[in-house]
């Protein structure tokens, strides 16, 4: 267990970096702002672009492996949304927003850093399988469900319509559809680009950690814990273990795509939860408890998630 800790500490180290250097002062507050914009904008797309482009694809996206994952995230979404109408007396749209903060787990930022750490390139694999559809699939069905709870705002075809630009003008999606493209042309790009994209993808992962601590800083445990605590657990517990049923007993999938599905599931929810819920001004306070809780006691979860799969597939 100590060994696994050792392995995933530098990842959450380089949170607690971010976090203090800000917090302190010794860094300006601005400086989240530009960290995350650097690693959203720029250098993340590019490590989807590089990993993507170079990916089997017929391994990367395995039906089982996505169902392992989605049905775990969408069995939260559902529960989620359950527990708030008739446990917290949420709002219908209020409840979407909960469901969403359960669902949308932080498997580019943070998962892609512990599985490469934790598991090596193999499981790079099936991780960036399951990355390439994350965001716009949980998007399209967290929008689609708002749209049909709420009672105010644009018709379901106009927001549909706003959505799906959005998603296919963000900047992770065209570095996602650009490296599918480069993949399945078979081209190869030039020396001097190749080495760029390198430098650049190297950067992202240790760019984005730092930006998530700093980004912590604007948020405080306030009221919603239980609630909040009710979020974590689903993200933090029931998403992972349903992932690991599915493609572990159920479907019996290799190692590497068992430790790329759970870990990924393992994952606390991102600060997208947040962004969903001010798009819709619907559990904001909710959205940002349970994103700074969650990503707290990950360190510990995580770890655990990890000696479950050391235990059961070897190391």
């Amino acid at each position: 267990m100590l060994s696994i800790l050792a392995t995933v500490a530098p990842v959450f180290l380089l949170i607690a970096i971010g976090y203090v250097a800000v917090r302190s002062g010794y860094l300006p507050d601005g400086l989240a702002e530009a960290l995350n914009q650097f690693a959203a904008r720029l250098a993340v797309p590019v490590l989807l672009f590089s990993a993507i482009g170079r990916l089997d694809l017929g391994e990367a996206f395995a039906a089982p492996v996505l169902i392992g994952f989605y049905a775990g995230a969408f069995t939260c979404f559902v529960i989620g949304i359950v527990m708030a109408r008739s446990v917290f007396k949420r709002r219908p749209g209020e409840a979407v927003a909960v469901g969403f903060a359960a669902t949308f787990s932080n498997s580019l930022l943070l998962g892609v850093a512990i599985v490469e750490r934790s598991h090596g390139a193999p499981s790079l694999t099936f991780a960036f399988g399951i990355i390439a559809v994350h965001a716009p699939l949980i998007y399209t069905v967290g929008i689609l469900t708002m749209e049909l709870m709420r009672r105010d705002g644009r018709t379901l075809p106009e927001t549909l319509t706003v959505a799906g630009r959005s998603i296919l003008a963000n900047p992770l999606m065209i570095g996602i559809l650009a490296g599918l493209a480069l993949n399945l042309s078979g081209l190869t790009l030039p020396e001097p680009v190749t080495v760029a994209k390198d430098m650049l993808s190297r950067a992202a992962i240790p760019v984005a950690l730092v930006g998530i601590g700093a980004g912590m800083t604007r948020y405080r445990l306030r009221a919603n814990l239980p609630e909040a605590g009710m979020v974590a657990v689903l993200s933090l517990f029931l998403h992972p273990a349903i992932a690991f049923t599915l493609t572990h007993l159920v479907f019996d999938l290799p190692a590497d795509a068992v430790r790329a599905a759970v870990t990924l599931a393992a994952m606390p929810p991102g600060v997208n939860i947040y962004l969903f819920a001010t798009l819709y001004n619907r559990a904001i306070d909710l959205a940002a408890t349970a994103f700074l809780l969650a990503t707290m006691a990950s360190v510990v979860t995580a770890t655990l998630w990890l000696y479950v799969l050391e235990r059961a597939l070897g190391a």
